[in-house]
């Protein structure tokens, strides 16, 4: 938008503004009042000076008639022309004349005049007299009329009648009969110029005092619409612009009782009903984008947890097939070279072959047993059900457990720390199972701690839900991220002496899984390894609880 656009849509929002309007509204009646005003005080001011002219011409004529009386009575012509000159020369007076009934002058101030007819006509005459016809007179009347010169100039005329008394129907000068009661009439003529000079000035000083008393109004006015309606509307827009822009602290100060002021606090309350809302919007984003990030790592972990289980489960059912498959041959092969070392006993044969034969046989059987207890711990960690379970105290399973490695912990000078919560808590479980999974992760921790440290056993219990937690910790060197995919695979180790097969986790897990319970095994905050095992307090129960949700579902 150029700048002359600008301009001109600011004009138009200004022309267009409620306070503008109502400005040129108030203005508009009080000039059309004061005009109103003004003319209707000029014209009573008018009639008010003519009236005065009025009654004012009517007492000269009287005066003028009761100067030229005894001149009338006298039939003194020069005697009333003299008086008459001498009272046409008083300030304003134009024209004194005298008419007999037919129109015909006969004294005048204007000597050129006198024995003439006047024109019936003429302006001065038409106000009073009908074309043709004499205007009928009454005795005791004064007749007023205006008109105005050759010059423009306004005349004020007083025809009075003159009055045919009894002197003069007596007078034997010039005897009137009884039946005329109006022998002629006056004519005085003065000039309106002071009467137009007064109006004019009373005129100009109405209108002077008029647009004085309007501009007055005006400022007035415009101040008081500026205060009460176009700064408390101006700030309202503002504010509105202020919400578009998304700015929701804004707040509309308007100091009134009135609508505006009211409005003004509605507003407000309505910013900062928006500002709550807004800051509670913002903080359940950040509150649901911290959900999401952790739901997103719990899902991480369930599906890093699923993907272990398929693979543990298909690991599982290999080596449920791998262990049958050896089981057989690896019986016969021991109980073969029992039998044979049974029938070495009763052939003689050389010492030193004997002894070699019974070395090579007895190393036959070992291997064997060995290779069974694999089988076995294959077939253990494939199982998912079985085992004795009953009822059993925790505390004791867990004694027994630290039982067995305590001797390993004193040649390596581990510290123990033991924390038990309840010590009276008792479980279903099957005991032996469950401290053989315990026995195997307290040895793990051990070498892990060859140099000594701290190992740290805890229960608690989980209410809800009914379960129970199981923390070993140890403060040794930890286990890489890479390990920690592959801990509970069968045959996998982190040893390298080649002292272990690999067994140990793996049976841990088939263990738990036997429980219906889960294992967790990470890295410390601190360093070393931390293993989390959950069980349910019942197994049965849960399982149960777990089908019935599946069902649901």
């Amino acid at each position: 938008m150029s700048i002359a656009e600008s301009l001109s849509a600011g004009k138009s929002l200004k022309l267009k503004s409620i306070t503008v309007k109502l400005l040129l509204l108030i203005v508009g009646l009080l000039l059309v009042g004061e005009l109103v005003q003004t003319a209707i005080s000029l014209r009573i001011h008018q009639n008010h000076l003519m009236t005065r002219m009025e009654l004012h011409n009517s007492r000269l004529s009287e005066v003028i008639l009761r100067s030229i009386y005894h001149g009338m009575l006298q039939n003194d012509k020069e005697s009333i022309q003299r008086t008459i000159e001498t009272i046409g020369q008083g300030k304003g007076v134009t024209t004194v004349r005298i008419y007999n009934k037919l129109g015909q002058i006969i004294v005048s101030t204007l000597p050129d005049e006198v024995d003439t007819q006047v024109d019936m006509a003429a302006e001065a005459c038409d106000g009073c007299h009908i074309p043709g016809k004499p205007l009928p007179l009454q005795s005791e009347a004064h007749y007023a009329r205006v008109y105005r010169q050759q010059s423009g100039a306004r005349q004020l005329g007083i025809i009075s009648p003159i009055q045919n008394e009894p002197a003069c129907t007596q007078s034997a000068c010039h005897a009137h009969p009884e039946s005329s009661t109006v022998l002629g009439v006056l004519d005085v003529q003065v000039s309106l110029a002071s009467v137009d000079l007064s109006l004019a000035n009373e005129t100009k000083q109405l209108l002077t005092l008029s647009t004085a008393i309007i501009l007055l109004v005006i400022v007035l006015v415009g101040l008081f619409l500026w205060k009460t309606i176009h700064r408390p509307i101006s700030r309202l827009m503002h504010g509105t612009q202020e919400v578009a822009r998304g700015n929701l602290r804004h707040r509309t100060k308007i100091d009134q009782a009135d609508e505006l002021g009211q409005l003004a606090e509605s507003f407000n309350s309505m910013m900062a009903s928006l500002e709550g809302a807004q800051i509670e919007l913002r903080q359940w984003a950040d509150t649901l984008e911290d959900q999401v990030e952790g739901k997103t790592h719990e899902l991480e972990q369930i599906q890093h947890q699923i993907l272990q289980v398929e693979k543990i489960t298909s690991l599982g059912r290999l080596s449920t097939t791998v262990a049958h498959e050896l089981n057989n041959p690896l019986a016969s092969i021991l109980n073969y070279s029992k039998l044979i070392l049974r029938a070495l006993q009763k052939i003689e044969l050389p010492k030193g072959t004997r002894k070699t034969i019974e070395k090579d046989l007895n190393f036959i059987r070992d291997e064997s047993k060995r290779c069974g207890g694999i089988v076995k711990n294959l077939l253990l960690f494939a199982r998912r059900t079985g085992g004795s379970f009953r009822k059993a105290a925790v505390k004791d399973i867990i004694e027994r457990s630290l039982m067995l490695v305590a001797h390993k912990m004193e040649l390596h000078n581990i510290e123990m720390e033991l924390e038990i919560d309840p010590e009276d808590d008792v479980i279903v479980c099957d005991p032996a199972l469950l401290q053989q999974a315990f026995v195997a992760i307290l040895i793990n921790a051990l070498e892990a701690m060859s140099s000594g440290g701290t190992l740290t056993f805890t229960y608690r219990r989980n209410e809800p839900p009914n379960t129970v937690e199981f923390l070993i910790a140890d403060t040794g060197g930890g286990i890489t991220d890479e390990d920690l995919e592959h801990i509970f695979e069968p045959f996998f180790t982190t040893k390298r002496d080649h002292k272990s097969v690999g067994m140990g986790l793996s049976v841990v897990y088939g263990i738990i899984s036997s429980h219906k319970g889960t294992i967790d095994i990470h890295r410390g905050l601190e360093g070393g390894t931390e293993c989390v095992i959950d069980l349910p307090r019942e197994p049965k129960l849960a399982e149960e609880q777990h089908l019935m949700e599946y069902a649901n579902v």
